[in-house]
């Protein structure tokens, strides 16, 4: 509910004559602001109530799950009945930018074809600038389908927009389970929240060189540490040797929101590295961050191929990937044979070019030519270099 501007009765009635009349609408005005306050208060539990089951909530527990649309039913009821329900202009509407999630692709297909039979059954929840607090998949099937506008009900905004952006990652997180990407991109924009002159690249780098000098040191972090309170994570780090304060705060950011650490330099942040087109695939397709990972493999480096040949390789694996359903194990041995298939093109080009060579070679007559005697000293040159590594490669 949005905040208001409220009278100050008292001041109001100070200079009018105290009639009857004026004493009943007075205790009439004071009884409607108490009702409003009263309305207010129950908004802001409500909306409380339904933060904290979003953080405790998990996707695979039906009984939470049920609770907290129990939460947000009870929540979108109060505020139809005290606001009512508005026609809000779609285009006014946008998501919360600190929204983990960007892949919604299978929910939206099915929420459009809801809204096509059924019309819609619940108004979105949106804060008072029109950002979305539940809704975005019935918001963005209505886009699909054309509308124009959507039934919306308001609820006042969040203020530290650090704090939102936390939140909507627990949210997305225990509820929808986020795809290895989003989680990626929106833990270091946490990160960067939290210690503002860090740039993003920075922190996947320091978390792998933490455990790469904790393997070194026969060290490691205990299995149950991001399950632990604060202060037990804090005095663990504390047994290890050789952490800097930078390190340690980026880790005790990622210990607070319950996340492995080796889980997350092993699963999450690789998906970083991603080629644009991968990208645009898991949020866009629907494919699989890990089969993504494999996919990166096809680099142009790696391959030694042109940047133009390795991204039309890896657009080739995410079709096949997609059109067979392939599993991690299915998509590595696809690109191992994609691999193997370049090598033996590649022996079979060289075999080709030794051949051709050979053949220019039988054919060489200098004396035709009649070369200068420069020409033939860079050519001897030239002639024993190859002839030594025609040598080392006989041994």
């Amino acid at each position: 509910m949005a905040k208001r501007n409220r009278m100050d009765v008292d001041t109001f009635f100070s200079e009018v004559d105290q009639t009857q009349e004026v004493y009943d609408l007075r205790e009439r005005i004071q009884a409607l602001e108490a009702e409003l306050d009263g309305k207010v208060v129950q908004e802001q539990y409500l909306i409380a109530q339904v933060e904290q089951l979003r953080s405790q909530s998990h996707e695979d527990d039906p009984r939470q799950n049920q609770q907290l649309q129990n939460q947000l039913e009870a929540l979108r009821q109060h505020l139809k009945e005290s606001q009512g329900v508005a026609q809000y202009p779609i285009g006014d509407i946008f998501p919360n930018p600190d929204q983990p999630r960007k892949t919604f692709t299978e929910e939206v297909e099915s929420m459009a074809l809801s809204l096509k039979q059924e019309g819609q059954l619940d108004p979105i929840i949106l804060f008072e600038d029109g950002m979305i607090f539940d809704g975005e998949c019935r918001w963005r099937a209505a886009q699909t389908l054309g509308w124009d506008k959507i039934d919306a009900i308001f609820t006042s905004h969040l203020n530290d927009p650090y704090v939102l952006r936390r939140k909507a990652y627990v949210t997305s997180l225990h509820r929808h389970g986020l795809n290895a990407l989003d989680k990626a991109e929106t833990l270091l924009a946490i990160v960067c929240d939290q210690i503002p002159d860090i740039s993003p690249e920075t922190i996947p780098r320091t978390i792998n060189r933490v455990l790469t000098r904790l393997k070194r040191k026969k060290q490691s972090f205990s299995d149950r540490l991001h399950l632990q309170s604060p202060e037990e994570q804090k005095q663990y780090l504390e047994t290890l040797d050789d952490l800097n304060p930078l390190e340690t705060q980026i880790l005790l950011i990622f210990l607070g929101l319950q996340e492995n650490i080796a889980s997350l330099n092993r699963n999450i942040f690789p998906t970083l590295k991603l080629a644009p087109e991968l990208k645009q695939a898991v949020r866009e397709k629907a494919l699989g961050c890990a089969q993504a990972v494999i996919l990166n493999q096809l680099s142009a480096a790696s391959l030694g191929i042109s940047e133009k040949q390795s991204t039309k390789l890896r657009l080739k694996g995410i079709q096949a990937v997609l059109d067979n359903n392939l599993s991690t194990v299915q998509t590595r041995k696809w690109v191992s044979q994609q691999k193997k298939k370049d090598n033996e093109e590649l022996k079979l080009k060289s075999s080709q070019e030794i051949s051709q060579l050979l053949v220019r070679f039988q054919k060489l007559n200098l004396i035709e030519m009649e070369p200068t005697h420069e020409e033939l000293e860079v050519l001897q040159t030239v002639l024993q270099e190859r002839l030594e590594q025609v040598r080392q490669l006989l041994r």
